[in-house]
């Protein structure tokens, strides 16, 4: 192979991996070349990076022109550097995945329109120690007295804790349950001022107060916390036979009850992640995924995993399964595969959370890899 075609052919692995459709034999291919040298990591790492940024800002491409040019540079001098013209190849690559992406287009592209959810929804429930609900909505205010000295402030937006008096050392703890179900998520301020956020399907159990030497909740589903400092009274997460102990930090953990992993990402401070038999002090940017006898480190974007607190999720190199799996939780609706194959493709997505599902369902089909029927709250998704 000489050196053009190589650079043509490790041009096109470049695009196919900044559009998600690269195959995990080529991904091999590409990660081995770029490890042949410093030199090739560096630049294909720009080009990727440039390439992605148009695509989030929206900025639009002119393939045909991008194409031409390039074709008029190779004839004139052919000598001219590698990453160049793979630059112009991996432009016209990513063009013809996502510029339908970024503007209107005639597709036949068949999307129903059944499945409404453009509206950020915040909705809950709260079951107090007692054993009563309130139910949460957008047009929810409610001050719920929870006993011990707190008022709880509860409105469509967040739920807050308020202390009054101090609380008496033999007052029996009392603890709230809250719910947010799937298509919600919900904001919530415990009594010690920890910022706690909630996505779909999650459920989080707390004290009212939070007396004694350490400061314990349980949870499943996925929720990110701002924990207050204290350092005389720690933080304790608890959930499945995993426990994420912190004086004072951000951090998110993810465990919903069908998957036996929990996967814990540090944003600030410092944490000990233990399943009962390990532990790890993780350093910010850093990932533990413990369940079903592994216990897994390593180095990712925390920045990126807790934007989902924001209204946005990234997916970088992510199972089509797994990206399904958010969207029914955000969307409330059910997915099923047609295909088994279909669940390994592999997308790069940033998505608006409270897009309309049928936008977010276009911009993935519109790859030509998958296609989805809808029928009511019923996806399915077949090759």
């Amino acid at each position: 192979m000489n050196r053009l075609t190589e650079r043509y052919k490790i041009a096109r692995l470049i695009a196919r991996k900044v559009s998600g459709t690269i195959s995990e034999e080529e991904a091999d291919e590409l990660e081995a070349w770029v490890g042949s040298s410093a030199r090739y990591r560096e630049e294909v790492t720009r080009i990727e990076s440039r390439l992605r940024e148009d695509i989030r800002q929206g900025r639009e491409l002119n393939m045909t022109g991008e194409w031409d040019m390039f074709q008029q540079k190779l004839s004139r001098k052919r000598s001219i550097r590698w990453w160049r013209y793979s630059a112009a190849i991996v432009v016209v690559g990513v063009c013809a995945i996502f510029v339908l992406q970024l503007r209107e287009t005639k597709t036949s592209v068949q999307i129903a329109r059944s499945v409404e959810n453009n509206v950020k929804e915040y909705k809950a429930k709260l079951i107090l120690d007692d054993g009563s609900l309130v139910n949460i909505t957008d047009t929810t205010r409610h001050v719920v007295i929870a006993g011990a000295g707190t008022n709880i402030m509860a409105s469509g937006s967040g739920l807050r804790y308020e202390s009054g008096d101090s609380l008496l050392l033999s007052t029996p703890v009392k603890y709230n349950t809250l719910i947010v179900p799937r298509g919600g998520e919900y904001e919530l301020l415990l009594a010690d001022g920890t910022r706690v956020w909630m996505n779909s399907e999650s459920k989080l159990v707390y004290p009212v107060q939070f007396p004694g030497e350490r400061r314990e909740v349980e949870m499943e589903g996925e929720v990110c916390f701002l924990v207050a400092k204290n350092e005389r009274q720690p933080f304790i997460v608890k959930t499945k036979g995993v426990s994420v102990e912190v004086l004072g930090t951000f951090f998110n953990v993810e465990a919903y009850p069908e998957n036996q992993a929990i996967t814990t990402t540090l944003v600030e401070g410092r944490v000990n992640v233990s399943d009962g038999q390990r532990h790890y002090i993780m350093s910010p940017n850093q990932q533990v995924v413990a369940g079903e006898g592994e216990f897994v480190i390593r180095d990712v974007d925390a920045a990126e995993v807790v934007r989902w607190i924001e209204g946005v999720c990234y997916f970088s190199e992510a199972s089509l399964e797994n990206i399904m799996d958010k969207l029914a939780r955000w969307y409330d609706v059910e997915v099923f595969f047609a295909s088994e194959s279909a669940k390994e493709a592999h997308f790069s997505l940033e998505i608006e959370r409270y897009d309309n599902i049928a936008t977010v369902l276009s911009k993935i089909e519109k790859t030509g890899r998958v296609k989805f029927k809808i029928n009511g709250r019923i996806i399915t998704v077949e090759e």
